[in-house]
């Protein structure tokens, strides 16, 4: 459950060259990016350069996958992982203006980022465009386009659009995008266009179609603004065989959010799948509307927005009637012990670096809870304000704009003091250190 980094894709100047123009004047893309499905969940890559480069740069993801999972075409090619960076290249080191490969999907899932190529139900699969896209440093992608081939029987998917295929396309959103490929036909309602496994059972389905449009009805009016753009839905169901197992895993981009669910116990509608459901997928649906608030790539904080997420989706549930005050209270017992539990391994701050990504939302879950007693307002007036404020920076808010906000808000530079050393201290009793930041809430 993640929001993504949003990335300039406008002011590019590089000895990569991210614009390139034809003969006529007319601009042209620096890359054109083809993929194509092929059997057994795989696609294929071609990536067609307007100048030669000596290497193609991808910003890195967890675990090698590309050095696992793709397969470069000929043997004058090599991928290589560089600092921070998977890096394609000539084995001779010479300049190339085309390259080709196979990228098969990940066997395992990649915590805490977007799964860059995954089986999506029978005879399909779903991609990330931003694991394919080339940058130029950390901040830039290179100015690309995108085709994509569907596989016989199959068709291409994306922002409402379901085609045989799609030329040259670049997403509506000017940011990275989940894309479909396979013979799912999306289904449209008020709020959403969805596209269901098939294997999902029929509660959930009920329970998505039930809940979204009093959910979105709300989060627009706690927010004070509607979505731009109907929102693509994505949903999974490998459930497999595990009674036992509940797992919900979701992504969310710009317009589009995307949910998994694993386990044998989303079967049957038992009372903690129910709330379960509801509540995680209200968190993604409040990404989507903190995408207008776009972080920095080099300074977002993940707490900031997970957190709040997590604070807000609460606040909703006992909001629409799902929860009430006992299931609130319970839920933020839960998040302040486990925030406490993460916090034994070190701060907040380092919380991602060390891969203690549960640190990001139940933390970020108590600090968003503390500045709403600071504030004497519910998390999401903060957010509203937050949101306003972030529209106006070019460059994405970091943390140091989060903690502005919180000071002008709460005119309590003494909270303001204990919430940075909240998340930056490492705590000798981390439980301690959560009373005192409420206490801090409350004021002298």
């Amino acid at each position: 459950m993640r929001i993504a980094a949003s990335i300039s894709m406008f002011v590019v100047a590089s000895a990569l060259a991210a614009f390139a123009f034809d003969g006529a004047g007319e601009r042209r893309a620096a890359a054109e990016i083809s993929i194509e499905q092929v059997p057994d969940g795989a696609v294929r890559v071609a990536y067609d350069l307007k100048r030669p480069v000596r290497a193609l740069s991808f910003r890195a993801i967890a675990g090698g996958y590309r050095e696992r999972r793709w397969r470069v075409d000929g043997d004058d090619f090599v991928v290589r992982r560089g600092d921070d960076i998977d890096i394609i290249e000539r084995r001779d080191g010479e300049a190339f203006k085309a390259v080709s490969l196979t990228a098969h999907p990940n066997l395992v899932r990649i915590q805490k980022n977007y799964q860059p190529l995954a089986v999506y139900g029978e005879g399909g699969v779903l991609l990330f465009t931003g694991h394919f896209w080339p940058v130029l440093d950390e901040d830039r992608r290179m100015d690309a386009v995108f085709s994509f081939t569907p596989g016989a029987g199959s068709k291409v998917v994306a922002f409402g659009e379901r085609a045989e295929a799609l030329r040259e396309w670049r997403s509506p959103m000017a940011h990275p995008a989940f894309v479909y490929l396979g013979p799912l036909e999306p289904v449209e309602s008020r709020d959403v266009l969805a596209l269901i496994d098939p294997t999902a059972p029929a509660w959930i389905r009920e329970e998505f179609a039930t809940l979204t449009p009093d959910a979105f009805d709300l989060l627009a009016q706690l927010f004070d603004f509607h979505l731009d753009t109907k929102p693509n839905l994505f949903m999974a169901a490998p459930l497999g065989s595990d009674p036992g197992r509940l797992s919900y895993s979701g992504d969310a981009l710009p317009g589009q959010f995307q949910i998994t669910l694993e386990g044998g116990g989303w079967n049957e509608p038992s009372p903690r799948a129910v709330s379960i459901f509801r509540r995680a997928t209200i968190h993604e649906a409040v990404h989507l509307w903190q995408a207008a608030a776009r972080p920095s790539v080099r300074e977002e904080s993940p707490w900031i927005h997970e957190g709040a997420a997590d604070a807000i989706a609460a606040e909703a549930m006992v909001a629409l009637g799902l929860w009430d005050g006992a299931d609130y209270e319970r839920h933020l017992h839960e998040a302040r012990e486990e925030c406490a539990a993460t916090l034994r391994d070190g701060p907040l701050r380092s919380a991602a670096a060390r891969k203690d990504y549960r640190a990001l939302y139940a933390c970020g879950h108590v600090i968003a809870l503390a500045v709403s007693r600071a504030e004497g307002a519910p998390a999401s007036d903060f957010w509203r304000a937050f949101v306003a404020q972030s529209r106006s920076l070019d460059a994405g808010y970091t943390e140091k704009h989060f903690y502005a906000l919180v000071g002008k808000r709460t005119g309590d530079p003494a909270f303001e003091r204990a919430l940075r050393a909240f998340v930056r201290t490492p705590p000798a009793d981390p439980e301690r250190e959560i009373d005192r930041l409420f206490e801090a809430a409350r004021g002298p």
